[in-house]
């Protein structure tokens, strides 16, 4: 029996229900992630309050119950991301402070807060052990396969990118997700899960629309080739990447041939360069006159546009067409680009000495693990270049691997966090 408070007791069968709510909360997360906004795709109360953030945010009721109470509070705290994350959080709520929109910045910071905070939660509760974590990959590759057999479906009978509607934030979506299912597919012994990780792959690129998805998705494998000994291994993971290069050709061209003109430097006029770039100086631009305050979290497009100065604003810039690293430092200043590297640096030295010690130690499951973390982990990374991994329907995914690479760290307790 557990005591909490001296006055309620938690039994060890409590205690069993309680971890099979966590499992069951993040399989509808990670699941229900693939729908997106579908099917309220205008509505803002479902935007913020669909499945997947509503699963997260009903973590924060059991994380002040285990908080309070002195026998559960090592595990909730344990359960908690690292004081990096935090140390964003603070800076974004502070960064509220010198918005134009109010409203808009607390509503952007608050859906920080419930994926950061209650989907980390989630994720690394339901992920207790290896048999779990088994478990929650399971349901990441129904998100994917979903995500990426949908968009098919649409780019030749709707012309358009599955549940995500833009090409943007599907390729976020599976330039983060894909690399970590099709990693962990790939490293199985099992040859039909291997040649489903290769089929998920190679559809997963050629569906891309977006240069973001697809050279996250080649960047996050390619990763594994580096690290992987094997040569075997290397071989099987460089054929699943020269044989997705015919297929986006033949997707693109039979469809919209849009990933060609993202690929493309200049503006259609053959003179200009692509106001993508054109956005990335603004910010830059911005980050320079207003590196201490920033725009206010969530608040960037109040600002930017006058930090084009002699640049040719063409107004051509796509939704979502976003560097997630200068909007970071935009809207939240010096000091929030700092703390979101610091939490890009602190979980990818840990996925990398995971990768490391358990090869080295011949660890299969283990190595599996932490190999197909650090491809999401990569891929999430460089996806981020081309747009933002904040946002909202496309955190939690870039949270789900954070998380995995914590649970892999605690359940194999190779690396000190």
């Amino acid at each position: 029996m557990m005591v909490l408070n001296d006055n309620i007791d938690i039994s060890y069968d409590a205690q069993k229900r309680l971890q099979k709510i966590f499992l069951l909360l993040a399989a509808v997360a990670v699941t229900t992630s693939a729908f997106h906004f579908w099917p309220f795709d205008h509505s803002k109360t479902w935007k913020m309050m669909n499945l997947s953030n509503f699963s997260c945010l009903l973590t924060f009721a059991p994380l002040i119950f285990m908080s309070i109470s002195k026998k559960y509070r090592v595990k909730a705290f344990s359960c908690l991301p690292h004081i990096s994350v935090f140390a964003y959080l603070i800076i974004n709520f502070l960064s509220i402070s010198f918005a134009v929109s109010f409203s808009r910045s607390v509503n952007y910071v608050a859906k920080l807060a419930v994926i950061l905070i209650g989907g980390y939660f989630l994720f690394r509760c339901a992920a207790s052990n290896e048999r779990f974590i088994k478990i929650i990959y399971k349901f990441a590759l129904i998100a994917a396969l979903i995500s990426v057999s949908y968009c098919l479906f649409t780019r030749f009978s709707e012309n358009r990118f599955g549940f995500h509607n833009n090409y943007y934030k599907y390729g976020t979506y599976i330039g983060t997700l894909v690399p970590l299912c099709g990693t962990y597919l790939l490293l199985s012994t099992n040859k039909g899960k291997v040649l489903l990780g290769e089929i998920l792959i190679i559809a997963a690129i050629a569906s891309s629309g977006s240069l973001g998805g697809v050279a996250a998705i080649f960047t996050g494998l390619l990763t594994v080739v580096f690290f992987i000994k094997s040569s075997s291994v290397k071989y099987l993971f460089l054929v699943c990447l020269v044989l997705s290069a015919p297929a986006l050709f033949v997707v693109n061209m039979v469809s919209d041939n849009v990933i060609w003109n993202d690929f493309k430097l200049l503006e259609r006029d053959g003179i200009n360069l692509r106001q993508r770039y054109i956005e990335w100086q603004a910010e830059i631009n911005l980050l320079e006159d207003r590196g201490i305050t920033g725009t206010g979290a969530g608040c960037v497009n109040d600002f930017r546009s006058n930090f084009y100065y002699r640049l040719p604003k063409l107004n051509t810039l796509k939704a979502f067409d976003q560097n997630g690293w200068l909007a970071v430092g935009a809207e939240a200043g010096i000091l929030g680009l700092l703390t979101f590297c610091w939490i890009v640096i602190h979980y990818g030295k840990v996925a990398v000495s995971q990768v490391l010690n358990l090869n080295a130690n011949r660890n299969s499951i283990g190595a599996r693990f932490a190999t197909a973390n650090l491809a999401g982990f990569t891929s999430a990374c460089v996806a981020n270049l081309f747009s933002s991994i904040q946002y909202n329907g496309i955190l939690i995914i870039f949270v789900l691997v954070l998380s995995l690479i914590s649970a892999t760290n605690q359940v194999y307790g190779k690396v000190r966090q």
